[in-house]
C-alpha cells in the first residue's frame, strides 16, 4: 500500500510577511510585530533576528535596540493577517484538496500524486504562493508530519534549500535529524526536552532509535507516537475539518491605562460580543464565562 506524502507549508515571519506586502520598501530592512496591546514583539524579519532580539521579548526591554537599528515597529493586524492566511489556503487547494490548517501561519496538506521529483513540486507550490499572494512560504515534505516539522526547521535555517527540503529518501535521513535538537521537535515540550537530554538523547536521531517502551513508560503514548512518526511510521492523521472548540478567549488590552469603569465595560461588552459570535459560528452553547482583568505584568507600580 502506498504512503500518503505529508508536506508543511509554512509562512516565513508570517506577519511581518503581511506588513511588507503593503510596504514594498521594508524588503530587507528589520521590521517586527508587536503584540495585540504593543506589549511584546510576536514577530521579527531575518533582520531583527540576526540582532538578537528574541520572540515574546517585552517592546520596552527592546526599545533602546530598536531605536539603535532604526527598526519599523506595527502593531498587530489580526484581520488582515487572517484574510491573507485565507488566500494562502485557496491558493495551496490547487495542489491538494486535503488540507488542514494547523495555524494562521501552518498548514499541512497531502500529496497524493505521483512525482519523480517532489522536491521541484514543493517549489512549484513556493512560487505559486508568492505570485498569488506574496507571502515567502518554507515547504517540509515527508511521510509523517512530524518529519514535515523537522524538514521545515531545517530547510528556515539553510538557504541552500531555497525553501524546500524533502525528506522522503527514507536511508539518507538521519543526517538531518542529527540537525535538530530535541528542544524543536514538534510534540517534545520543555520538561520532557530535560528529561531526554539527561539520559543522552540530544537530538532527533537520537529520539528515533531510542527504546521506545522507556519513552512510553516516561512520555506516555504522545511521546510514542513521537518516535514512530520519525520512523517514517505516521501516526498523527490530516485534521481536515477543524474541530470545534472547547473554551473561547476574547481579550484585548487598552493602548494606555485607565481607571474609568465606563471605558472597562464597554470594552467587556465588545468582547463578550466577540465571543458569542465565534461560539454561534460552531454552533455550540456556553457552560460557564469567566471574566478576568489584569494590569500591565511589566509595570511595578499598581493602579
Amino acid at each position: 500500500m502506498k504512503k500518503d506524502i505529508y508536506a508543511l507549508v509554512d509562512c516565513d515571519n508570517f506577519y511581518v510577511s503581511c506588513e511588507r506586502l503593503f510596504r514594498p520598501e521594508l524588503q530587507n530592512k528589520p521590521v517586527l510585530v508587536l503584540s495585540n496591546n504593543d506589549g511584546c514583539i510576536v514577530s521579527r524579519s531575518n533582520e531583527v533576528k540576526k540582532l538578537g532580539i528574541q520572540m515574546g521579548t517585552p517592546y520596552f526591554k527592546a526599545y533602546d535596540l530598536i531605536k539603535q537599528h532604526n527598526i519599523s515597529v506595527f502593531s498587530s493586524n489580526y484581520t488582515l493577517y487572517a484574510d491573507i492566511s485565507n488566500r494562502i489556503v485557496k491558493t495551496l487547494k490547487k495542489f491538494s484538496p486535503n488540507i488542514e490548517v494547523y495555524s494562521i501561519d501552518e498548514a499541512f496538506l497531502t500529496l497524493k500524486l505521483s512525482h519523480s521529483n517532489y522536491t521541484e513540486y514543493g517549489k512549484d507550490m513556493r512560487e505559486r504562493i508568492l505570485h498569488d499572494v506574496g507571502i515567502p512560504t518554507t515547504i517540509g515534505i515527508a511521510y509523517s508530519k512530524t518529519l514535515c516539522k523537522v524538514a521545515t526547521k531545517i530547510a528556515k535555517k539553510n538557504p541552500q534549500y531555497e525553501g524546500v527540503l524533502s525528506l522522503l529518501d527514507i536511508e539518507g535521513n538521519d543526517k538531518y535529524l542529527e540537525m535538530v535538537e530535541v528542544d524543536d521537535i514538534w510534540g517534545v515540550g520543555r520538561k520532557y526536552s530535560v528529561w531526554l537530554k539527561s539520559i543522552g538523547i540530544n537530538s532527533a536521531k537520537q529520539l528515533k532509535y531510542a527504546n521506545r517502551n522507556t519513552i512510553r513508560g516516561k512520555m506516555t503514548v504522545q511521546g510514542l507516537r513521537t518516535v514512530l512518526e520519525l520512523n517514517n511510521i505516521p501516526c498523527i492523521p490530516l485534521e481536515t475539518h477543524t474541530p470545534d472548540k472547547k473554551s473561547i478567549t476574547s481579550s484585548k488590552s487598552f493602548g494606555k491605562k485607565t481607571d474609568s469603569l465606563e471605558d472597562i465595560q464597554k470594552a467587556l461588552s465588545i468582547d463578550v460580543a466577540r465571543a458569542g459570535e465565534k461560539l454561534r459560528s460552531q454552533n455550540t452553547v456556553a457552560g460557564e464565562i469567566s471574566i478576568f482583568i489584569l494590569t500591565d505584568p511589566f509595570k511595578s507600580e499598581h493602579y
